[in-house]
């Protein structure tokens, strides 16, 4: 029986956020529509934003070198590399796109490791960029309508069966899913970050909501440890 490792990928796949990238880029050219923090819904934010993109002149061939030039998140690569070769399913469940997921995996080489993707659909016309919603739920009080990881997850687990899951992730939309595993699983929360924080805020109180393993890190080489203790012995032996 296969094993699943689920991954967030801003912040955690890639050490930046894709998002962000763009409005950095964007910035340079002409002011972005601000953000209105009481809105729970970042999609159609960020669809204001690709709009604007292309008002400013901001081409195809732009949005994507953006997205190209972010850094991996320090041992990702060969985390990706052990757990494929290791007949692991690799699924990123992201509130990124289609687009910039598809193409920074393409360009860094690591698109044959992923077993699926779930995420926001985009596509390019006329050279500009437009999104559309992974979902439209109502069902999840504490998640956007476009995703709940949680039910995303759901969906994709309920047809198959996994020996052991494992989640990686550093957000606040990490948290409903690491609510949701059992105790026979491990999240992996990026320190220092929201999910970071929610989990030691349920864990200190009387009924946490997390079941599952937890296990902090700052980069991909604990999760490797973690999942593959029999390296490091190796290592230590020699």
């Amino acid at each position: 029986m296969p094993s699943l490792a689920v991954f967030d990928f801003d912040r955690t796949v890639v050490d930046d956020d894709s998002d962000a990238t763009i409005i950095r880029r964007l910035k340079e050219r002409q002011p972005p529509p601000e953000w209105d923090s009481t809105n729970h819904d970042w999609t159609p934010y960020m669809s204001d934003v690709f709009e604007h993109a292309f008002s400013a002149g901001l081409s195809q061939e732009d949005i994507l070198a953006s997205i190209a030039c972010m850094r991996a998140t320090p041992g990702l690569p060969e985390l990706f590399t052990k757990l494929a070769a290791n007949g692991w399913d690799i699924l990123l469940l992201t509130d990124a796109n289609t687009v910039f997921v598809k193409h920074w995996l393409k360009t860094h080489e690591l698109d044959h490791c992923i077993t699926s993707i779930i995420t926001n659909g985009a596509f390019f016309e006329s050279g500009r960029l437009h999104i559309e919603p992974c979902m439209r739920q109502a069902a999840c009080a504490r998640c956007p309508a476009n995703l709940c990881k949680a039910l995303a997850l759901h969906t994709w687990c309920k047809d198959r069966q996994y020996d052991r899951i494992v989640y990686s992730g550093d957000g606040r939309n990490d948290f409903c899913p690491a609510t949701t595993l059992p105790a026979s699983s491990t999240v992996f929360a990026r320190r220092g970050y929201p999910l970071d924080d929610l989990i030691r805020a349920t864990l200190a109180s009387p009924t946490p909501q997390v079941k599952a393993k937890v296990v902090y890190w700052d980069d991909c080489h604990r999760i490797i440890e973690e999942l593959f203790p029999e390296d490091k012995s190796k290592t230590g032996s020699e």
